[in-house]
């Protein structure tokens, strides 16, 4: 990523340049006291593993750190990575060296950067739910997983003062979408070797990326031309492929209804893609037959895909007689039941931030055997009911803050764009952020984990647009 007007730390003079024969001496120095230290520990480890990795782990730390865009492109890319460490996922912990770079790449931080008006509605969250932690059955676990929102905060922030230019944003983008359909050819051979469900090496959380990506690049089609739109058609159906592959029928809906966004703001605002409203309006047309025909082929094509989309209910003896419940579904309301329950005997403050799945026991009034099998040690599966199981009617007056003000922001950044350019990439980035309030309706994983580094970095874009392409003071002061 080429940052043209940011203070990217200059090399000359750094200790780590070779420049010069003090910085070679010092090159020299360091590698022998580092040979001489990995030596030591290999003896005294007797060689195991964790030994063995140590150094050249700590040589790609060291290059994380070292530059800023290896940092950032990891991070996008571990959004994919489905591993954890105890209770943090890839993303969540990546959060880390992005942060440890920008400090050491960015020598003279300015607060005017990360000024923009989420600031307030972000503060008035907190301050609403960290009340909360008072209800908590495990304070100290609570408060461990906060670091998820921390993660968040992080990823917001250091975009937010990075992103300078259109072409950083654009390779944001890229890099994700490039990731997404890489998950989707993986998704596609398992599928063709299995016959199963899949989700590539993303495991569940693809379906959301696939949904977010299939709005960002059908949102991205409509404002490009030639060849540009053609990819993003090309990659916009490939992610279609995949998504209903998955078979996962809650995000069907949710791209449905965040692609019906993309089109009715397209055919009410034709200025903003150059275009007549009769022409958006035949692109569209062309890109819902082309798209629904592929879904529509790839369903009827495998009977199992074509049951499951039909699929809303089965027999009670199914329910009873096997501890098992008969779709997913049913497997919610028990979840639903559950936070209903805790919110209702907390309605002030909540359980507890992420405190849901550690106290659902003493709220769960249906049988022990589902009680283990579909609601232990899970979270409430929707975010509104989560933010109000878990932080009460004042952690929702908060979020709700912050939830309208993002949603704001993001289409008054389309307004006061200062050219089409800019109220283009706006118009994308809205788009990107409606997907991830739709989605919010059908669960509450973009509160935690590989997600909530999602929302920051599909924030911290729509932000920085709004930077690059607005009046300065507008959206903050642009960089």
């Amino acid at each position: 990523m080429e940052i043209t007007s940011g203070t990217l730390a200059d090399d000359r003079g750094s200790p780590w340049s070779l420049g010069g024969s003090g910085e070679g001496f010092l090159a020299l120095v360091l590698g022998g006291s580092l040979s001489l230290f990995y030596a030591i520990v290999l003896g005294v480890s007797n060689g195991s593993t964790a030994a063995v990795l140590s150094l050249p782990l700590l040589a790609v730390f060291l290059l994380i750190q070292s530059n800023y865009r290896i940092a950032l492109a990891l991070l996008i890319i571990s959004i994919f990575m489905n591993f954890h460490v105890w209770r943090y996922s890839t993303a969540v912990l990546f959060a880390v060296p992005l942060g440890l770079s920008f400090l050491w790449n960015y020598r003279d931080i300015e607060w005017k950067w990360f000024k923009n008006r989420l600031n307030i509605p972000l503060l008035a969250y907190a301050v609403c739910a960290l009340p909360s932690l008072l209800n908590a059955s495990n304070p100290v676990l609570s408060s461990v997983l906060l670091f998820n929102v921390a993660a968040f905060l992080v990823v917001f922030y250091v975009l937010i003062a990075t992103l300078r230019t259109p072409e950083d944003l654009k390779r944001v983008a890229g890099l994700y979408l490039l990731t997404a359909v890489v998950n989707s050819l993986v998704v596609f051979l398992e599928f063709w070797s299995t016959g199963r469900r899949s989700f590539g090496f993303s495991w569940i959380f693809f379906v959301d990326y696939a949904g977010l990506g299939i709005c960002v690049s059908a949102a991205m089609a409509l404002v490009s031309k030639g060849k540009s739109r053609f990819i993003m058609l090309v990659v916009s159906t490939v992610l279609v492929i995949a998504l209903v592959l998955t078979q996962t029928r809650g995000i069907w809906l949710a791209t449905l209804v965040a692609l019906a966004f993309v089109g009715v703001h397209a055919l009410r605002h034709p200025a903003i893609m150059g275009e007549t409203r009769k022409r958006i309006f035949k692109t569209l047309a062309i890109g819902a037959v082309v798209i629904l025909g592929v879904a529509t082929v790839v369903v009827v094509a495998n009977p199992y895909i074509e049951k499951r989309a039909t699929e809303l209910g089965g027999g009670a003896e199914q329910f009873t007689e096997y501890g098992s419940v008969p779709n997913s579904i049913i497997s919610r309301l028990l979840i639903w039941d559950t936070a209903l329950n805790a919110f209702l005997a907390n309605p002030i403050i909540g359980v507890g931030v992420y405190g849901f799945a550690s106290s659902s026991h003493e709220y769960a009034d249906v049988p022990s055997q589902y009680y283990r099998k579909y609601v232990r040690d899970l979270s409430p599966h929707q975010t509104f009911l989560a933010v109000l199981a878990e932080t009460g009617i004042i952690g929702a007056i908060g979020f709700g803050v912050f939830f309208f003000s993002l949603l704001q922001t993001a289409f008054r950044s389309i307004n006061r764009a200062l050219d089409d350019r800019g109220r283009r990439y706006a118009f994308v980035c809205a788009m990107a952020v409606i997907y991830c309030a739709v989605s919010m309706f059908i669960t509450d994983a973009w509160l935690w984990g590989q997600q909530i580094v999602l929302l920051g970095i599909v924030a911290g874009s729509m932000i920085a647009n709004g930077k690059i392409s607005g009046p300065t003071g507008e959206t903050g002061t642009s960089a």
